[in-house]
C-alpha cells in the first residue's frame, strides 16, 4: 500500500463531515484503507482558509500538522507560502520532501476547487485502490486530489 496525501473538497462543511465519517468506518473495516492523521480545513466566505479544530481532533497527527499549514501557506500566497512552508519543515517534514509533495500543479488543482463556502478533508493514509475513497467523495459530488508521500 503506498502513503498518500489525499485532499478531497466537498461544497460545504457538513458533507466534508460526513465524508470524514464514512472514511472512518471505511478504515475500520481494515480492508485496505488506513488513516494516519488528518484534518479538515474550511474557506470561509472572504477567502481565508482554517484548521477546524473541532472537525480535526479525532484525526490530528504531526505530518498533516505540517502539510494542512504548508497547504494553508501555499494557497494563501507567496507570504503565506514562505510561513507555512517553514511551519511545516519546522514540524518534522524534511522541506525538499515538503515541497516535492505539495508541487505547484497539485496546489493549483486543489486551489481551483477550494473556493469560499467549501471544505476540505486533508488524510495521510495508505490506501490499496483508491476506489473506496473516490467513491465517498464523487457520492457527494466533490473532488478528490492525490500525491504520494515521496520515499
Amino acid at each position: 500500500m503506498a502513503n498518500t496525501l489525499i485532499v478531497a473538497v466537498f461544497n460545504t462543511l457538513g458533507t466534508a463531515e460526513k465524508a470524514c465519517q464514512d472514511f472512518k468506518d471505511f478504515a475500520e473495516k481494515g480492508q485496505g484503507f488506513t488513516i494516519h492523521s488528518g484534518a479538515v480545513v474550511g474557506k470561509d466566505d472572504s477567502g481565508a482558509l482554517t484548521i477546524l479544530d473541532r472537525q480535526t481532533r479525532s484525526y490530528w497527527g504531526t505530518v498533516i500538522g505540517a502539510l494542512s499549514g504548508s497547504l494553508i501557506g501555499m494557497l494563501g500566497g507567496p507570504v503565506g507560502s514562505i510561513l507555512g512552508f517553514t511551519a511545516g519543515a519546522s514540524a518534522g517534514l524534511a522541506g525538499h520532501a515538503l515541497h516535492t509533495l505539495l508541487d505547484s500543479e497539485f496546489v493549483k488543482g486543489v486551489s481551483v476547487k477550494l473556493v469560499p463556502g467549501t471544505a476540505a478533508v486533508i488524510l495521510e493514509a495508505d490506501e490499496a485502490s483508491p476506489f473506496a475513497v473516490d467513491n465517498v467523495v464523487n457520492g457527494y459530488g466533490g473532488s478528490v486530489h492525490r500525491k504520494a508521500f515521496p520515499e
